[in-house]
């Protein structure tokens, strides 16, 4: 995409936001916010309202206040009287506030964090699958994952501003109602204008944070390449990519740059220009020049209101600024949380309306045309229909693009096919219960991750119930998928910590021992539906032989779907079904697709000096 086309794509999707929008976004904040602590927030409000009272008090009623004692010829004792129970007041102020900014604000601003992460983890982890195949909603959930502490931050930013604010400006327009009306003509002109201008460079800050949000998530994923130990031995075998990937970085800050160069230059304008008409020299030039004449020619006003008008007026000009910017932070927050709105809205396709319970029994499949693809027009799968009876093993073989792992993905229900169906023991899977369902299929992917976390809990996967049955369950899972227990690195045995990034007692373990976890997670929970995708590549020939040995033994009331480019795993399956460009072109067993002599044996052939008996 060319650097225009960025541009105005970024553009057509920077609508401007309406302030009953803008009262929508913080209304949803101020919910999640008390409801996650309501105590944490009535005392953030509490002391922003607070702060003003007493500051309002402090320079304007009480210098108002003395110096009208010392022009009625008061006492000397009523003035002492005043200041002594004012101190004390101050006093009270400062260590509530002190509690509040020192003790009860670090300890509830980690809560909001947390809760407004949790209601994004909550209304996206049931989203499909196919979500993440969309560019544009995994940006979306990009800046969801990077701006919601920030979002937090901003909101509460926003209510102690315009707490504030409010409180401050309510006060001293009071006083100026009261002691002079005429100063607040000095700070309406300049207000309104604040205000426009504010809502412009708004407009300009997230148009610019959302056209460098591409080039940002480029620059991240370079910036992961360098320091994850995934990639530490590609960059130093070789230098080259090394280069490749610095050069693509440069790129990402070179675009980045110009979109900063872009916007610093309509930015500035608006800056400049909203600061030479609120300034505050040019206010007060204006105030001073009103009251001096009120004073010196119309004699309508004494020293002293005076005085307390003009610090009146300061008040009233600088928290209606104030409130300038805390709408533009307000506005441009919830430009934000519209958009992470925007992502926990979608609604999952993959849904039943039946919710049926998931089958108790040996899963026995049957497909009927189905049809499926990623992108419009491009299908993955064309018309496949097969039948895997219960307890059966099936195999599916074919050459890498063939759609062996996307039809395995539609029996786990994490797409739904584009035309079609797929029945399980006589039931469409669009009626059972999503969760159940799923949770009623055992699956080992060939791009299966190992986790920081103990070995238990890897082969769990799930939150442990700390019982010996859990614990001698999961060792047996551990015996029958090969894993060595006796290996003198498990110190701790299941308990051992895997992965060396947290835990200095953690164990790294070879692409083999990863593999025979990741199987032993599937022989844990003895499913009715046991999908293997290439289980056994990170495994000698030897040790692959004997895993298979086992897992049919050990499977034997289970169906189970074996996906692999090692025939020696296919050839005691009861069935065979060979794939191409997303067909099923040949299906039987071993002996009856080499007897046919097509593409299946023609496989078997290359690889038969690797597996003869």
């Amino acid at each position: 995409m060319s650097n225009n086309q960025t541009k105005n794509t970024a553009h057509e999707k920077e609508p401007k936001l309406t302030i009953k929008e803008i009262l929508q976004e913080h209304w949803f904040l101020t919910r999640l916010c008390f409801a996650a602590a309501p105590g944490g927030m009535a005392f953030h409000i509490f002391e922003s309202v607070k702060l003003r009272i007493s500051i309002f008090f402090e320079f304007i009623w009480i210098v108002n206040y003395a110096l009208g004692i010392a022009e009625r010829g008061g006492s000397w004792k009523q003035f002492c009287w005043c200041m002594v129970l004012f101190m004390a007041a101050v006093f009270v102020s400062t260590v509530s506030f002190a509690y509040y900014k020192q003790s009860l604000l670090p300890r509830v601003t980690p809560v909001l964090h947390q809760a407004f992460r949790m209601h994004i983890y909550e209304r996206t982890k049931n989203l499909d699958l196919a979500c993440y195949d969309d560019t544009e909603f995994y940006q979306k959930f990009i800046l969801a994952t990077e701006e919601s502490d920030a979002c937090i931050d901003r909101y509460l930013e926003t209510i102690e501003t315009y707490s504030s604010a409010v409180t401050e400006f309510m006060l001293a327009l009071g006083f100026c109602l009261t002691v002079n009306p005429l100063i607040l003509l000095v700070t309406t002109g300049s207000f309104l204008a604040s205000f426009w201008i504010a809502g412009r460079e708004n407009r300009l800050l997230v148009a610019s944070r959302m056209e460098r949000l591409p080039y940002e998530q480029k620059r991240e994923y370079q910036n992961r390449v360098f320091y994850l130990s995934d990639y530490a031995k590609d960059l130093r075998l070789y230098p080259g990519m090394q280069e490749k990937c610095q050069q693509d970085f440069n790129q990402s800050q070179k675009e980045i740059r110009r979109i900063h160069r872009t916007y610093g230059k309509k930015l500035f304008i608006c800056r400049s220009i909203r600061q030479a008409v609120g300034s505050v020299y040019l206010q007060r030039v204006l105030a001073w020049s009103l009251l001096l004449y009120q004073v010196l020619v119309l004699r309508t006003l004494s020293y002293t209101a005076m005085l307390s008008s003009l610090k009146a007026a300061d008040y009233v000009y600088e928290s209606a600024g104030s409130m300038i910017t805390g709408f533009q932070t307000a506005a441009e927050n919830a430009a934000y949380v519209k958009r992470i709105q925007s992502l926990t809205d979608m609604a999952p396709l993959v849904v039943s309306e039946k919710n049926l319970p998931a089958s108790d029994h040996p899963a026995s499949f049957d497909l009927q045309n189905v049809t499926f693809s990623y992108q419009p027009g491009q299908p993955v799968l064309k018309n496949i229909s097969l039948h895997i009876g219960a307890k059966q093993k099936i195999a599916l073989v074919g050459y890498n693009g063939s759609g062996k792992t996307t039809l395995v993905k539609l029996l786990l229900r994490l797409y739904d096919p584009d035309s079609g169906s797929i029945c399980c023991n006589g039931t469409d899977i669009r009626d059972f219960a999503v969760k159940g369902y799923r949770h009623s299929i055992g699956s080992v992917f060939q791009d299966f991750k190992i986790y920081a976390a103990s070995l238990k809990e890897n082969v769990l996967l799930d939150i442990s119930s700390h019982t010996k049955k859990e614990s001698y369950d999961v060792e047996k899972a551990l015996y029958d998928a090969h894993f060595t227990l006796q290996d003198n690195r498990l110190v701790y045995q299941i308990e051992t910590p895997l992965t060396t990034e947290f835990e200095k007692d953690g164990v790294s373990l070879s692409g083999g021992e990863m593999q025979k976890v990741a199987i032993a997670r599937t022989l844990y929970r003895r499913q009715n539906l046991i999908i293997m995708d290439e289980p056994s590549s990170a495994l000698d020939p030897l040790a692959e032989y004997e895993l298979n040995q086992e897992l049919n033994e050990i499977a034997q009331d289970q169906t189970v779907v074996f996906i692999s480019h090692r025939l020696s795993t296919t050839r005691d399956a009861d069935c065979i079904y060979m794939m191409e460009q997303g067909q099923i072109i040949e299906a039987g067993t071993h002996e009856e697709l080499l007897a046919a002599d097509g593409k299946y044996a023609g496989m078997w052939k290359v690889q038969a000096g690797l597996y003869t008996d």
